[in-house]
């Protein structure tokens, strides 16, 4: 599989097509959906704003995809022939650094509106995954863009135009010397880039060609030039920009050494100001021809003191993304693993929120994971650095879970005999975590209100009032609603708990977790016993995705634990698994189906479903194991709604 990224910018478009394009995203996926070849794995997301039209897609045929995609831009613009459009097509990380940077708002000097790309991508992921359309990859690099808008929230990310002008025109005169006769030529339209232009060599404006297919009206230029006075102005210039990707064929390596022996290796700078021009590596190694882009320009001092820099943050980001896609491993956000939409939408959620200080409530049965998620939260938070404070609520009696949260003087009860900071102290500046809020008493509800409104506690026994900066993440395995009306929870705390709520759903529910989660306590364990297991019977992987588990993510873990424990050899068998998980493996799967009354498609559903996820969605070894055709497999895939999100 491959990560794609195909689009257009309003700067590569005349401002007459660019108007008339349609501005409702639902219709690519109705586009999609008329594409029959379209494989059921492949993942897509279209976001059509103001400034850019992206399709960012996983894909396995490249080609055939970015054949069938460029006629939906076609029907979008109202357009017969590509000729008018600058397309670019990116591959691997440059696709998603483009998508990141749209999201910041420093795509090549865009007249940029990130938050509206990323309000415009937001609506669109919620479009693609309830079409079944987007999955872990779509949403992976969604998350990334949410995290990076949080952590440069308030920093300055836009293109400096009078900086990279001052570093294009050093860069000039290092290669040209003090020559104020340049001759210069720039290749697209784009008014946001010609201010550095201006910066970077304000003496040779006079001279400067412009090449572009559609020559706009009124502009402020006036020396154009048509496309067969390229070779020309080419052998003619000094300094070359590159604004968009029109008449890329000429900055090929094979045209480039042909220009520079035509030049006789006269110098010649190219600068792309536009970061969808991906240039040939075999450039680097051509006499005399020196080739940038704005990131090479990019350089510590362009970061103000105390400030954040962007271009680091992308780098890291893209390397824990293709670090993440490369080993299949969907897992993210520290111990958090899966493969699910609803686990999907979660991980969204903590990107959403992360970077504030609003109280979250998570909610969820016993061993669904509610302290990793809130671990999560924190790691991802700019408190990442400070104490993350975990305490159940239900482990004390009142009087002692006071003591616990708030602290105590000395002498304040019978067996205080020194003075003891409590949890809320301790977690000052970072995190507290407060599991089974629902088990508190109303006394104490009392004092964790006035926490959260003023940001205040008293320890037992004193008067005095300690200022706290805490962030409170609270979780439940029972419904507060319910608590608040039958008068066991007040109702103005919930309103402060229940700021954002998370719902974790039962492990039975998000069955595509499970193999996933198998798999990562496996190599857990193993590691941790210093034994090498490294993998499952299919046998073991339908009981595995057979069972309920009632104790959820906690009873699977321990399941694994104890099975990597007794197996003998680097395989586990459903001998090593307990009882119960074995008792609900085939054979008698199919027995139980029909004792719950099942219709033979829902059975057939099942069967596929499962074997499906069993086998990591090789679509080759399940129609082998059914004996169907892969064909016919798509074909019950696709009746029975069955997809891989």
């Amino acid at each position: 599989m491959q990560i794609i990224a195909l689009g257009l910018h309003k700067h590569n478009v005349s401002e007459k097509i660019w108007r008339q394009r349609e501005k409702n995203s639902n219709q690519f996926y109705q586009f999609l959906q008329s594409l029959n070849e379209a494989e059921p794995n492949s993942e897509f997301l279209f976001v059509n704003s103001s400034d850019a039209c992206e399709i960012l897609a996983v894909v396995n045929d490249v080609e055939a995809i970015l054949h069938n995609l460029k006629p939906f831009f076609l029907n979008l613009l109202h357009i017969k022939t590509e000729k008018k459009l600058i397309f670019h097509d990116l591959a691997g990380p440059d696709a998603v650094k483009h998508f990141l940077q749209l999201s910041l708002g420093i795509e090549g000097g865009n007249d940029s509106r990130p938050q509206e790309f990323l309000q415009k991508a937001s609506e669109s992921v919620k479009i693609a995954n309830d079409l079944k359309f987007a999955g872990p990859v779509i949403n992976r690099i969604y998350q990334s863009a949410l995290m990076l808008r949080g952590k440069t929230k308030g920093s300055e990310v836009a293109v400096n135009h009078d900086f990279f002008g001052k570093q294009i025109n050093k860069l000039v005169t290092k290669i040209f010397g003090d020559d104020k006769h340049l001759s210069l030529l720039a290749f697209g339209r784009n008014d946001s880039f010609y201010p550095i232009i201006k910066k970077a060599l304000p003496d040779c404006l006079s001279k400067l060609q412009i090449y572009t297919a559609e020559v706009p009206k009124n502009s402020v230029y006036e020396n154009y030039i048509e496309i067969l006075d390229i070779d020309r102005a080419l052998l003619e210039s000094q300094v070359v920009f590159r604004m968009n990707q029109e008449a890329a064929y000429f900055f090929e390596a094979e045209n480039l050494n042909k220009l520079m022996q035509k030049r006789k290796n006269q110098p010649i700078l190219i600068v792309s100001l536009d970061s969808t021009i991906i240039s040939e590596s075999a450039l680097n190694r051509i006499y005399n021809l020196y080739n940038y882009d704005l990131l090479d320009f990019q350089s510590v001092s362009t970061v103000p003191e105390g400030g954040i820099d962007v271009q680091v943050l992308i780098e890291n980001e893209l390397k824990e993304v293709f670090t993440w896609f490369y080993a299949q491993q969907y897992q993210r956000f520290g111990n958090i693993v899966s493969k699910s939409r609803a686990m999907e939408r979660i991980l969204e959620m903590i990107a959403r929120i992360s970077q504030s200080d609003i109280s979250v409530l998570i909610q969820g049965d016993s061993g669904t994971g509610k302290e990793i998620i809130a671990r999560a939260i924190h790691k991802n938070s700019p408190r990442r650095d400070k104490p993350f404070v975990v305490f159940n609520c239900g482990a004390l009696t009142e009087t002692l879970l006071e003591s616990e949260l708030f602290g105590h003087e000395k002498g304040a009860f019978t067996g205080a005999e020194y003075t003891k900071k409590g949890l809320f102290e301790e977690a000052d500046s970072g995190t507290i975590f407060l599991d089974e809020i629902g088990d508190t008493s109303p006394a104490l509800q009392v004092k964790l209100l006035r926490v959260l409104q003023e940001g205040e506690i008293k320890r037992v026994g004193s008067t005095a009032t300690i200022n706290i900066d805490v962030r409170v993440v609270t979780a439940s395995n029972q419904n507060l609603e319910k608590l608040v009306k039958g008068n066991k929870f007040r109702q103005d705390l919930i309103y402060r708990l229940n700021v954002v709520k998370i719902d974790i759903p039962p492990l039975v529910d998000r069955k595509e977790d499970i193999l996933p989660l198998s798999e990562f306590f496996m190599g857990k364990y193993s590691d941790k016993m210093k034994k090498r297991v490294t993998g499952f019977t299919d046998r073991v992987r339908q009981a595995l995705l057979l069972y309920p588990w009632p104790g959820n993510v906690r009873e699977l873990e321990n399941t694994i634990e104890r099975a990597v424990a007794l197996a003998i050899g680097n395989i586990i068998h459903t001998n090593d698994l307990p009882d119960i998980v074995r008792e609900k493996q085939a054979p008698g799967a199919v027995g139980d189906q029909i004792k719950n009354q099942l219709t033979l498609k829902e059975i057939e559903k099942e069967v596929i479903s499962s074997s499906l996820i069993a086998h990591d969605w090789n679509y080759d070894k399940v129609a082998e194991i059914l004996d169907i055709g892969r064909t016919t497999l798509w074909r019950k895939m696709k009746e029975y709604g069955i997809s891989k999100q």
